[in-house]
């Protein structure tokens, strides 16, 4: 880990202050489309699934969305944090059942957003937003199913 030593004129003092490595800060993501390419790309801490598709220019669909809607703390302590949310659901992905139990609880609002832009067969217990999940160092790893998605360009 490296130092990083800063002087503070006006009292006199130093601080030292320890900056995270890159590996310490950065987890691996698998994508996998509904043709079964794999591409496995490096994500920062505190990305959502949505930011880390868009920085590699993986095609999950259309995102949308504001700051968090809610802050999910632990079961008994869901923070509101007033902020819009997604307001399209175009980037469904589906997260196998082993990663489940790392993962936010899918709120209604997600569930209500999925249900109303995807046909109920396209959905599964697996099915989640990307713009809604961030990952932390328990992701790394993480399987992101994509499957097939909106027709593009008018194209059935």
């Amino acid at each position: 880990m490296l130092t990083f030593n800063l002087s503070l004129r006006s009292a006199g003092q130093k601080l030292s202050r320890k900056l995270a490595t890159v590996a310490e800060v950065t987890i691996k993501v698998a994508f996998i489309d509904h043709e079964g390419s794999r591409v496995v790309v490096p994500a920062l801490l505190g990305q959502t699934i949505a930011q880390v598709a868009e920085m590699h220019k993986i095609d999950i669909g259309p995102v949308t969305g504001g700051d968090d809607r809610e802050i999910y703390h632990h079961e008994n302590w869901i923070e509101d944090n007033y902020g819009e949310g997604p307001v399209l659901a175009f980037d469904h992905i589906q997260i196998p059942p082993a990663w489940h139990s790392t993962l936010p609880p899918k709120t209604d609002y997600e569930q209500n957003l999925l249900e109303s832009f995807w046909d109920s067969n396209d959905l599964t217990d697996a099915s989640r937003l990307a713009s809604l999940i961030k990952l932390d160092k328990r992701h790394d790893g993480i399987q992101v199913y994509i499957p097939d998605g909106i027709p593009a360009d008018g194209q059935i």
